[in-house]
């Protein structure tokens, strides 16, 4: 799709006139690959500037303009790119040239979706030895198991609140990128693999427009209730 829409018969580089001023901004999640390609593809056809710039910390964050955005491409073109970004994020980091921010939001997914895996075990195994779930986040506030995600999610799965955030499928398309990444580098991420097919056993439930929160399900047989 956005190939299509950069690239394509009725796109942005068919449409767009040759001027090298401006700059196309990508804040989609896709393989590095491809976007080093459209970026190299854009400039060429039209000299536009490109900049990969995916994001990180859900609908909480974006209602507040404190995303974390990872961003790939030029030095000029990133830092043109900041004008708009400090009005969207409180973290805006060049990670290198076209592709380094969809590598790195790469691994965020892969640090996200075994940092979710991992509350989701937390709270089952508070829960099974009679521990207040739901205090889990304040106790180990400032040790070495706190986490963003634990502070968000560990109350979430205590409570069973299930209010949407950030979908499971859309974490699974994160985490087949992973794999498809690590395939093409013969990388072994075994982490990368386990938690993948957790999630697909969620999609393969029909459970994949659920919020992250209800990876709780898979300690009642993917249950709704």
């Amino acid at each position: 799709m956005l190939e299509r829409a950069l690239v394509g018969k009725a796109g942005v580089a068919a449409a767009a006139p040759a001027d090298a001023q401006r700059l196309l901004i990508d804040m989609s999640s896709i393989d590095p690959a491809s976007t080093r390609r459209l970026a190299q593809s854009l400039r060429e056809r039209t000299g536009m500037g490109f900049v990969d710039a995916p994001l990180s910390g859900g609908a909480p964050k974006a209602l507040l303009g404190q995303l974390t955005v990872m961003a790939g491409g030029s030095e000029d073109d990133v830092a043109r790119a900041r004008a708009v970004m400090d009005s969207l994020c409180a973290n805006y980091t060049r990670m290198g040239e076209s592709g380094a921010g969809q590598t790195t939001k790469l691994v965020n997914q892969l640090l996200c979706a075994i940092g979710f895996q991992a509350v989701a075990e937390a709270v089952r195994l508070a829960e099974a030895g009679g521990v207040d779930a739901s205090k889990l986040h304040a106790a180990l506030a400032g040790g070495r198991a706190d986490s963003q995600i634990l502070r968000e999610f560990g109350p979430k799965m205590a409570a069973r609140d299930f209010t949407p955030t950030g979908r499971i499928d859309n974490m699974l398309k994160d985490l087949e990128a992973v794999q498809a990444f690590a395939q093409g580098e013969r990388l072994p991420l075994p982490l990368a693999g386990a938690v993948s097919e957790l999630h697909r056993a969620f999609v393969a439930a029909g459970l994949g427009a659920e919020d992250t929160a209800a990876m709780m399900r898979q300690f009642n047989g993917y249950a709704r209730d």
